[in-house]
């Protein structure tokens, strides 16, 4: 095992294979050794591991990432213990005398160091107890772990597998104090309100307001999270030609079908590390439906897209300053922006400050979108099943039995009568800012577009 001056990195690469009658430009993710000094990267051998138990044909590299990602700290661990001249790793001379216990210092650190919940700690056992296994059957152990015959579940699917028989102490969680994690944009002094439907629009509205004055670059795609339930990676992998409105009606107005489909080849040639760009779910997407998601994506087409002189890609349908297709990070950066900014308007003003701790003490990203539509869908009285289908969990082919992308579409303008503008008057006297001037704006917002 080299150590010194050198570290393991995770590196996305891309490679030329043949498929079918064709040469495919595949990415890929390597493990390698770096040279601190002069940062060369020199490929490592157990970079097999991640080709042959994760590599997919498909061009998706999440999986081949995920296990990187903790193989890579592993090897780093181990590689700084033998630096030290630690006692319980002076026999190690290189990945042949990896024991079990040195899987178990590590996982101890995640707990003491990283404070680790434990749903995070059984994914890295897995992962570790895959790489342990791999090592065995390859003949690279001097050494047999001590594994154990369990059950895993993935969906309906239960699978025996063999597992290092861990013993760490794993992580009390009543100890941990980290912030929650949003999934939906209600507040907690509104979650049990009957008339939480309809505090959800404002809310949403809300957003979506300082998001086209202070990001509208991404407003829409905002939008497109919140009443589609797009991934990020999903947002910046449309065209404008993706965008299906129903019944005739420019804008969606009667209804928006958006064709969830990886574009990264033709978007995303520039890169070579495309992980964050994957589209996870091919698909027909269903979008509820309500006048602001109308607004952002006449404002869009009508406003923003004429505002990039020169496009790299004419028919992207977000870009960033450059021109170029906007990348799943800088999405990041910019919805980071809208945050921030958000945090910001509800801490300056009066009345909102519940808001603002409610908001800024708990973890949320543009993936709160997702959650958002998560909600609607079941709140408006879809079932599990049903909404599994709209947010893309499962393939629309799968499901013919009971619904499919029409029957989603019709139900969804059905449901979403629900919802109408018309409706604010549910939220009177819930304590909600509505005669707020920003409030008023919002509530007014697209009003015109229908009529």
């Amino acid at each position: 095992m080299k150590t010194g001056n050198y570290r393991y990195v995770w590196k996305a690469i891309r490679y030329y294979r043949k498929q079918g009658g064709e040469i495919v430009n595949t990415p890929s993710i390597i493990i390698g050794l770096e040279n601190m000094t002069t940062k060369e990267v020199f490929p490592h051998p157990i970079s097999h591991f991640l080709y042959k138990k994760y590599h997919r044909n498909s061009g998706s590299i999440n999986y081949e990432l995920n296990v990187a990602q903790i193989i890579v700290p592993f090897l780093n661990f181990v590689l700084d213990k033998v630096n030290l001249k630690l006692s319980e790793y002076t026999e190690i001379k290189g990945l042949e005398n990896l024991r079990e216990s040195h899987a178990n210092a590590f996982l101890q650190y995640c707990v003491d160091e990283k404070s680790n919940k434990n749903k995070t700690l059984e994914m890295k056992e897995n992962y570790l107890s895959k790489f342990y296994n791999y090592l065995w059957d390859e003949k690279v152990l001097k050494h047999k772990p001590k594994f154990k015959l369990v059950s895993v579940r993935k969906g309906t699917e239960v699978r025996k597998v063999y597992k290092i028989d861990f013993t760490y102490k794993k992580t009390d969680e009543t100890l941990l104090r980290e912030r929650i994690k949003r999934k939906d944009i209600v507040p907690q002094n509104h979650d049990s309100n009957e008339n939480r439907t309809f505090i959800r629009l404002q809310y949403i509205r809300e957003i979506l307001y300082v998001a086209k004055h202070e990001t509208p670059d991404i407003a829409f795609g905002v939008a497109l999270q919140i009443f589609g339930g797009l991934r990020k990676g999903e947002v910046v992998n449309l065209t404008r030609t993706a965008l299906k409105p129903q019944n005739g009606q420019k804008y969606g107005v009667e209804g928006l079908v958006v064709l969830v489909r990886d574009r990264q080849n033709d978007l995303f040639n520039r890169f070579v590390d495309v992980s964050t760009m994957q589209v996870k779910s091919p698909r027909d997407q269903s979008c509820l439906i309500d006048p602001i998601l109308n607004y952002l994506y006449k404002h869009h087409l009508e406003v923003v897209l004429k505002k990039i002189k020169k496009p790299k890609y004419p028919n992207a349908l977000f870009y960033d300053k450059e021109g170029n297709p906007m990348s799943a990070d800088t999405y990041d950066k910019r919805f980071l922006k809208l945050k921030n900014t958000y945090l910001g308007m509800l801490l300056g003003t009066q009345g909102r400050y519940q808001d603002y701790l409610d908001f800024s003490q708990t973890k949320w990203r543009s993936h709160i979108g997702r959650g958002v539509f998560t909600n609607m869908c079941l709140d408006v009285g879809f079932n599990e099943k049903q909404t599994a289908v709209l947010r893309g969990d499962r393939s629309t082919q799968s499901m013919e039995s009971y619904f499919d992308i029409i029957t989603a579409t019709y139900n969804i303008r059905k449901a979403l009568s629900l919802l109408s503008p018309d409706q604010s008057a549910n939220v009177a006297d819930l304590n909600m800012p509505t005669n707020h001037r920003m409030w008023k704006e919002v509530q007014e917002y697209g009003a015109g577009l229908r009529t």
